[in-house]
């Protein structure tokens, strides 16, 4: 599937004196909830995608081709950005680009509701969110440990948060693993009926960084589909858009990559695995390819 959409935001403020780029108090409960709000969100090449920000430093985000998207900041308050679906669902997630964290910022699958948020985070910078919690426990997942994490930020709203020991910027996430594990110790709502879209994000919060990463579901199939380039320029002055329309044609991407499912009840997905990987079981629900 190729595309050539551009979608540029810009977000301008000035932050107050003495700010730094550790992060301070916890984000308030309101504000998240601002987050189901965002500055800008439609659907790009196949791809749904999300940005928002509280307005502080400067965010520069824009959609790339296919699952592409990329994003600068500076001084930011706090944004995040990404391309996905507007709905969750127990994917084998591929990533892959840079990021370039700063002090304080994340790169994960994230899904957000009225209930709560769930991160599988796979970078980030000097800050490890899961200090503002309660660690749960670990996951073994796609060739990594997890150290999970739950975090309540007030009137029932409740974060949960697989952090990888040993970061990476590109591979497949078996969101499948992260969110069976949760529903098993507890977590009260079900993101993959809850959720109001399921993103491979980049969020911000007082720092400054990069970001450039692709985004696909292994053993999907991408859909013929029109793709266009817009402009958008956001700040404090009146936005202008320029828009040109293309169509291209998709194809499979074919068997799942190493760590991806391929098996188990219920499971609609690809069958077989990328060379040099097989298909193993691991229960009546879950097989992998190791």
């Amino acid at each position: 599937m190729v595309s050539f959409v551009n979608i540029f935001l810009a977000a301008s403020a000035v932050l107050s004196a003495g700010s730094t780029a550790t992060p301070p108090e916890r984000e308030p409960f309101g504000a998240l909830r601002k987050r189901n709000t965002p500055n800008q969100q439609g659907t790009n090449n196949g791809y749904f995608y999300q940005f928002w920000s509280d307005g502080g430093g400067t965010v520069n985000y824009s959609n790339g081709p296919g699952g592409e998207y990329s994003v600068t900041w500076s001084n930011v308050g706090d944004f995040t950005s990404g391309k996905g679906w507007q709905t969750a669902a127990p994917r084998n997630i591929s990533f892959s680009g840079s990021f370039n964290p700063g002090s304080n910022s994340y790169l994960a699958v994230y899904t957000w509701s009225t209930s709560g948020e769930t991160y599988i985070l796979e970078n980030f910078g000097q800050y490890n969110p899961g200090s503002a919690g309660t660690h749960q426990g670990t996951l073994v997942s796609d060739g990594g440990t997890y150290d999970v994490y739950m975090v309540d930020r007030g009137n029932n709203y409740i974060q949960y948060w697989s952090i990888r020991q040993n970061k990476r910027s590109s591979g497949v996430v078996t969101t499948a693993n992260h969110y069976n594990w949760y529903s098993s110790h507890g977590l009260n709502h079900n993101p993959n009926s809850a959720a109001q879209y399921q993103i491979v994000s980049t969020e911000g919060y007082g720092s400054t960084g990069s970001a450039d990463i692709t985004v696909g579901e292994v053993g999907s199939t991408n859909p013929t589909t029109t793709t266009t380039r817009t402009t958008t320029t956001s700040a404090r002055t009146n936005p202008t858009t320029t828009t040109t329309t293309t169509t291209r044609n998709g194809g499979t991407t074919g068997g799942a990559a190493q760590y991806g499912q391929c098996g188990g009840i219920g499971w609609t997905g690809a069958t077989s695995c990328n060379s040099p990987y097989t298909c193993k079981s691991l229960n009546p629900y879950y097989s992998q390819c190791l």
